[in-house]
């Protein structure tokens, strides 16, 4: 215990880091411990189904912005999908009734990864085109400048 309260007493000796940095500082680590924990609590929370989807017979397959006022709803209803137009202040409109068969699979959406890698095989493949032209045209133009060299040689005198 006496060991404690020396190492309290040196503390109080030396002055804690004051200033605008070191609050800043304090706030932005503060704020970054509460995004972590609502993002935590909220995957938690989702993982567990709580606050999605209250209705078991209707669900919201997708939704299409048209403008900023207007959207287009796929929604499921039992073996039917509906789709609805919704406008800003209007109520939604019935476009069209569709057994659930009608509908295609949707196509797979490619992520971030899949989309930067196939942008760098399409750049790699475009510069492997465009060495292989410059060195076909590198080949072609090779032997003319051989035979232009040979042309313009000067004649030589006879003696």
């Amino acid at each position: 215990m006496p060991l404690l309260l020396q190492v309290g007493a040196s503390a109080a000796s030396h002055e804690l880091p004051s200033g605008y940095g070191v609050s800043l500082l304090q706030s932005l680590l503060a704020l970054a411990l509460v995004c972590i924990l609502a993002w935590v609590v909220l995957r938690f929370f989702a993982a567990r189904g709580v606050g999605v989807g209250l209705g078991r017979r209707v669900k919201v397959l997708e939704r299409v912005p048209l403008d900023a006022r207007r959207w287009i709803y796929l929604v499921e209803l039992g073996d039917r999908v509906l789709v609805l137009g919704v406008g800003d202040g209007a109520s939604p409109t019935l476009l069209k009734d569709l057994p659930k068969d009608a509908l295609p699979e949707p196509a797979q959406k490619r992520g971030f990864l899949e989309a930067l890698e196939a942008r760098r095989s399409e750049g790699a493949k475009r510069s492997f085109e465009a060495e292989r032209s410059v060195e076909l045209q590198r080949s072609v133009e090779a032997p003319r400048s051989v035979e232009t060299e040979a042309r313009e040689e000067p004649p030589r005198p006879e003696p």
